[in-house]
């Protein structure tokens, strides 16, 4: 008998989802950015049906959902949903559900495996498959579907997400990545492909891929990008700037080479991590400065868009100094510039550093989430910086902001491609508002005609 698993992320109490661009910014006039889908969890339901998944449910449907009785609850969480995870642990055993699993970042946690029966570290696909009696030899990578939304509810963009590899093998010592995986697992070309189709099939021309680093496979990343050309699609990426920098040319020639058709290379977001070179040496981003600098310089010289990840809080930085380098960060007029406090993520060489050195004083996990401080700063209270990291981003994030984006892509549509191009990204305003949110999970068939490629799977 098939086993009965259900895989939730944490419950929410909000019934708004977290908005990323919301998080990044002070501003009521701004783009919206909703996380509406647990990629992780559709990555398992794609390529093992059997299970079930819910996302983001609210306290009351999650216990109404552990009623009908389960062998398995997997529960995918971050570091700051952890205080829900276990309480949603403690509901599942109060049920008689067998076991509870733990899965995502918020299972590297150690302090709290114990609250679980069975812990997966990385991508857990090849490891749960057994469970299920089969084994996985490619990854079926599923449709993705988000939108970027405006505070009136008028949806601007409709677009695919796609994963070419998952992990990154950099090793910066604040990052939890080479603990869960630093090994990249590369999404095959096939697998690729028929989500690329499957995106053009519903009328979506735009894919985000959110890759952590993506380029790190650059025979992979190549060909992905000869894919992008043959679909014609409009696509950006996060990726090092150093790999960057030597493609932004042969992109945006690319581009052009398209003619009327906007399609192509359309930004990239970037770790800047600091404005210092000696901070960026402390942390093993084995990148300079000037060179990431220049490689916005360059996006932005053609017309292409730009995010930027910034941090601040090192045990260097004062009040008076980070009032200095985020001026320099504002100027940079970035799309979207995501700032994080300085947080110690478990497992990590950053963790180790700085509970030896200063002592973390907080273990309240809500707050592990890049914009609170945990540890003892040498020069900066915890309420002075949630002043600082307000301030910060209304400096980088202005009202008008969403107005000079507009107008890029605006401008690059007519540039690239005529009225044509500026008819072409009116309709994506169109199909976004258009589209059937309803429909439930899509999950594409799996070899042998097995699975769904509608419904709710």
């Amino acid at each position: 008998m098939t086993p009965r698993v259900l895989f939730t992320t944490s419950y929410r109490d909000s019934p708004e989802p977290y908005d990323y661009i919301g998080a990044n910014a002070r501003s009521w006039f701004r783009f919206y950015w909703p996380r509406v889908q647990s990629f992780g969890l559709r990555f398992l339901k794609q390529n093992i049906p059997q299970i079930e998944i819910m996302e983001f449910p609210t306290w009351d449907q999650y216990n109404k959902k552990l009623q009908e009785g389960w062998d398995v609850v997997g529960l995918s969480f971050y570091l700051n949903e952890t205080h829900e995870a276990i309480e949603m642990a403690d509901a599942a055993h109060k049920a008689g559900v067998g076991e509870v699993w733990a899965g995502n970042y918020g299972a590297l946690t150690t302090a709290v495996q114990d609250r679980f029966d069975k812990v997966f570290v990385g991508y857990a696909e090849h490891q749960l498959a057994p469970y299920f009696g089969q084994q996985i030899k490619d990854i079926i990578h599923p449709p993705l579907i988000e939108y970027l939304n405006t505070p009136f509810n008028i949806k601007l963009n409709i677009y695919g997400v796609l994963f070419t590899t998952r992990g990154c093998p950099v090793g910066c010592k604040f990052c939890q990545t080479p603990v869960f995986c630093n090994k990249p697992n590369v999404i095959s070309l096939e697998s690729i492909e028929r989500v690329l189709a499957y995106y053009k099939e519903m009328g979506i021309n735009v894919v985000i891929i959110e890759d952590e680093n993506f380029g790190c496979n650059r025979r992979h990343a190549d060909a992905v990008v000869e894919l992008f050309d043959e679909y014609q699609i409009v696509w950006g990426c996060m990726a090092r700037a150093d790999y960057l920098r030597k493609k932004i040319d042969d992109w945006a020639d690319a581009r052009r080479r398209n003619g009327k058709q906007i399609s192509g290379f359309a930004g990239a977001a970037i770790g800047i991590e600091n404005l210092h070179q000696e901070r960026l040496n402390q942390m093993k981003k084995k990148e300079g400065t000037e060179d990431i600098l220049e490689t916005i310089r360059l996006l932005q010289s053609r017309g292409m868009g730009s995010i930027g990840y910034y941090m601040i809080g090192f045990e260097e930085d004062t009040r008076e100094s980070l009032k200095v380098d985020i001026k320099r960060l504002a100027a940079l007029k970035l799309d979207i510039t995501q700032i994080c406090v300085i947080t110690p993520l478990p497992q990590t060489p950053m963790w180790t550093e700085i509970e030896e050195k200063y002592g973390i004083f907080d273990h309240d996990y809500h707050h592990y989430d890049g914009k609170h401080l945990v540890w003892n700063h040498p020069h900066i209270k915890p309420d002075e910086m949630r002043d600082i990291l307000d301030w910060s981003l209304r400096q980088v994030y202005p009202w008008k902001t969403p107005l000079r984006t507009s107008m890029r892509v605006w401008r690059g549509a007519y540039q690239y491609g005529g009225w044509r191009g500026v008819k072409e990204v009116a309709s994506y305003i169109s199909r976004a508002n258009k589209f059937d949110w309803d429909l439930g999970p899509r999950f594409l068939p799996l070899p042998g005609g097995k699975g769904s490629s509608g419904g709710s799977g």
